[in-house]
């Protein structure tokens, strides 16, 4: 994080730039040079590591999966023994995220296979270093299911199982016209994270543009889902700026109309990408929750769950798309 005490020896007024990447010499010598910025202080924000990484992963993940069975009465208590890594936490959250979905769909089965609704249950989630497996048990081993991870670092069950049958639907539906289509499997536990809201947002790219427009063209006739087509970053903007119109035409807005006027629901857009600058151009929109601009209100912010991107990549795919890809196909 980058600081700057006060404007002008103003101390009253504080500038604050953020960045994921050090500040080079040369722009920081080039800053203080103007009178504005010449406070410019460099300050380094070290992620959360060790014991407190370990208890922020249990809390996330134990938010996460109340929130998800809400409906349901009875407690929910997870222990957690799996490396938590270092650095960035993004990575871990989205684990994190992947992980609480199954937990998720053996609280459900082990609901309604009892028909007991306020019985409290018990998880325990380890992993086998040898084998690279997650094992998720629950009520000391009565249910179980063994995740494994995948491309794009996604979390697989070695034992498939999914909860929306819409996921399945749509991969039917999309091999009717692509029959050669990479990943069926893995497209349907993407599209099935996308309906139960895990990943924020699912990003799934392709060098096949039709594919991608019968992707989100199927996926936009599902129960619950509103499709947003054939948006090119060339010519439509990601965002306004704070020098916009009101008026002017963009994305974020489009997408916030839409959950503004039903929360409950999911959205897919389809991003054309021809060029390498209109990759950059989507950097933002398709990054992790929540967007946010300078002038952001909270009802302004973007949060991602329930977004899916479409994103046709006409040509290489850039390293900043890639990092935010949930499959490519």
């Amino acid at each position: 994080m980058l600081s700057c005490i006060g404007i002008n020896g103003d101390a009253t007024i504080i500038t604050v730039f953020t960045s994921n990447y050090d500040l080079e010499a040369p722009c920081f010598e080039a800053l203080q040079q103007l009178d504005m910025f010449k406070n410019l202080t460099v300050i380094k924000c070290a992620p959360v590591s060790g014991k407190d990484r370990n208890a922020f992963s249990l809390s996330y993940l134990t938010q996460r999966v109340k929130e998800s069975l809400l409906p349901l009465k009875g407690n929910v208590d997870i222990s957690l023994d799996i490396p938590c890594g270092e650095g960035d936490t993004r990575p871990l959250v989205r684990y994190l995220r992947m992980l609480s979905f199954y937990i998720h769909s053996l609280v459900v089965n082990s609901k309604s296979s009892s028909d007991n609704n306020n019985t409290d249950v018990s998880v325990s989630v380890s992993f086998e270093a040898s084998t690279d497996i997650t094992n998720v048990s629950l009520d000391n081993g009565k249910q179980q299911i063994q995740l494994k991870a995948g491309s794009f670092h996604n979390l697989y069950a070695i034992t498939p199982a999914l909860l929306d049958d819409r996921a399945s639907t749509t991969v039917t539906e999309l091999q009717k016209l692509h029959p050669d289509i990479k990943n069926p499997s893995e497209l349907s536990q993407i599209l099935d994270f996308y309906f139960a809201k895990t990943l924020c947002p699912a990003v799934i790219i392709s060098h096949n543009k039709q594919l991608i427009e019968d992707l989100v063209k199927i996926l936009s006739q599902a129960e619950g889902v509103h499709g947003i087509s054939n948006i090119d970053p060339a010519s439509y903007k990601m965002m306004k700026s704070l020098y916009d119109p009101n008026d002017t035409p963009n994305l974020r807005d489009a997408i916030l109309s839409i959950v503004h006027a039903d929360e409950q629901c999911s959205v897919a857009v389809e991003l054309c990408c021809h060029t390498s600058d209109s990759q950059l151009q989507i950097r933002e929109i398709i990054e992790d929750t929540p967007s946010m601009t300078a002038f952001s209100t909270e009802r302004s912010a973007l949060h991602k769950d329930g977004l899916l991107f479409g994103v046709y990549v006409d040509g290489d795919i850039t390293p900043e798309i890639h990092s935010r890809a949930s499959l490519l196909i």
